[in-house]
């Protein structure tokens, strides 16, 4: 169950007698934790039961949980410590696909904002800079509904891949509906300049892909639809990932049909199928349905490989018992395709019956999200696990998740708690920067009067998202300074009044 708020009695003495947190229910298993400099931010909790520390991959963890008590962007490092809350405070506010993106020379951080409307979502996609100020904002062009939230690709700098959920009329007399009244969802994406909004290049599933190769019949659940109406259309298509190729050809992940398309880059034509009802290729050995995150990897004249998760089930539709990160090989020769690697949660694996995908990092290495299991798991290339976490919210799902390097000095100044049992006690400190990694000890000041001067009271090492420190006697306010590797002093803190009881 969810801690929602401080639990009443605890407060001041969770307050005076921890050092880095937080408040947790006591009579409820905590789900996220909230800090004393920062008790707006209410993070999700992960738990780190696996980690390799000879072969796992140096670098942070880039989430986006739901269905938790304020979901958002988060970044994570390697033990479960939380680097940078991105949430906005609503708990309708709905966050995907929160990545480090190269955007006009420079990463950034990418993901996509809006609200949940089934098994879509509208809203725009976000580009922060290092400093987690606004860049840029992407979203759907020409006359459509607004972005949805299950692609956000950025390739060559200045150009990104999304995806829209169109409703559109639809003749399905044949499926039982009167003529004249049929709603199915169009699965469209548009790839478009950020800089200047153009789009280059739409693609829509209704033009190339009937309703006839999907799995889901019509009424299966509120997610597939009724088709009655442009508000339940039939989502018999399902579009939930777009890659491009160095050559320009494109790559479509369709859950509903189970099948992933190679779409041509001039006219959108499909040259190929792999998977579902008219697949191209005779699968050796294998199978898979309801994937997602299907990507290039490797193309010549005779092979493709591609890596995705398979989830193996939509809970109506089941080829597997366990859900799993995919590498296959596709023989342009034979018409085949086999399985190269399949990399599965340890344990008796994970049946994640929506969401998920598969990173291959520049190592080697697999970095998976498990989808609505809200766990990530690192796999060397011959499939050992070493490293799994997840969060401790068992109703929690997270729809993608990913692992990379960041560096960021947000433009935000640091926050600074203090607080002391008398005017004759020592005074507690606790100081955070909510995104900073560009720092790793804190300088403290104490002075009898808000205007100083300040007196150097001690340092400490950056304990993870936030730092205590207990000064040697009553001071009545502080400060609390960031600084660098190399000594320089990066920022500091707001001169903070102590607070007495």
């Amino acid at each position: 169950m969810h801690c929602k708020g401080y639990c009443l009695g605890t407060y001041a003495t969770a307050l005076l007698l921890t050092s880095a947190l937080t408040v947790h229910c006591a009579t409820r298993a905590a789900t996220w934790i909230s800090y004393q400099s920062r008790p707006d931010i209410h993070a999700p909790l992960l738990h780190v039961s696996i980690k390799d520390q000879e072969t796992v991959t140096p670098g942070l963890l880039f989430l986006a949980p739901y269905r938790t008590e304020l979901p958002g962007p988060f970044i994570y490092d390697m033990n479960g410590e939380l680097v940078w809350s991105g949430s906005s405070g609503s708990t309708t506010d709905l966050f995907h696909d929160l990545r480090v993106c190269s955007y006009a020379n420079s990463d950034h951080l990418c993901y996509f904002r809006g609200t949940q409307i089934g098994g879509y979502a509208r809203g725009s996609n976000i580009f922060l800079n290092s400093s987690y100020e606004l860049a840029a904002t992407v979203r759907s062009a020409g006359n459509l509904e607004m972005s949805d939230m299950h692609e956000l690709k950025i390739f060559e700098g200045n150009k990104v891949l999304i995806t829209i959920y169109q409703p559109k009329q639809y003749d399905l007399v044949s499926y039982g509906i009167p003529a004249g009244t049929g709603w199915v969802m169009d699965g469209i994406f548009q790839e478009i300049n950020i800089t200047n909004g153009e789009v280059l290049f739409q693609w829509a599933s209704l033009d190339h892909v009937p309703p006839s190769e999907t799995y889901v019949p019509l009424n299966l659940n509120p997610v597939v639809g009724s088709g009655l109406s442009n508000t339940t259309p039939w989502d018999y298509f399902h579009i939930n990932s777009v890659d491009k190729s160095d050559e320009g050809d494109y790559l479509i992940s369709s859950r509903h049909t189970s099948s992933i398309y190679k779409v041509s880059g001039h006219d959108g034509s499909l040259i190929w199928r792999l998977g579902g009802k008219q697949s191209s290729f005779t699968l050796i050995d294998y199978n898979f349905s309801s994937q997602h995150d299907a990507r290039f990897l490797k193309m010549n004249d005779t092979h493709t490989v591609l890596s995705f998760f398979d989830n193996g089930s939509d809970d109506y539709r089941n080829t597997s018992s366990t859900s799993a990160g995919m590498i296959v090989s596709l023989d342009h020769q034979t018409n085949t395709s086999i399985v190269l690697k399949r990399f599965e949660a340890p344990g008796m694996g994970l049946h994640s019956s929506s969401q998920g995908n598969t990173q291959v990092l520049p190592n080697g290495n697999v970095f998976i999200g498990w989808g609505s299991n809200a766990s990530v798991s690192e796999h060397t290339a011959d499939g050992s696990v070493v490293y799994f976490a997840n969060f401790q919210d068992k109703n929690a799902m997270n729809y993608r998740a990913f692992k990379g390097d960041w560096k960021a000095t947000p433009s935000a100044p640091p926050n600074l708690f203090a607080q002391a049992s008398s005017s004759n006690s020592p005074v507690t400190l606790w100081a955070s920067w909510n995104g900073a990694t560009e720092y790793n000890s804190w300088n403290f000041y104490g002075s009898n009067t808000e205007s100083g001067p300040m007196q150097l009271l001690g340092s400490a090492p950056k304990q993870g998202f936030q730092t205590t420190f207990t000064t040697p006697k009553f001071y009545s306010h502080a400060i609390a300074e960031a600084v660098a590797v190399d000594g320089i002093r990066v920022r500091n803190t707001t001169v903070a009044a102590v607070k007495l009881p």
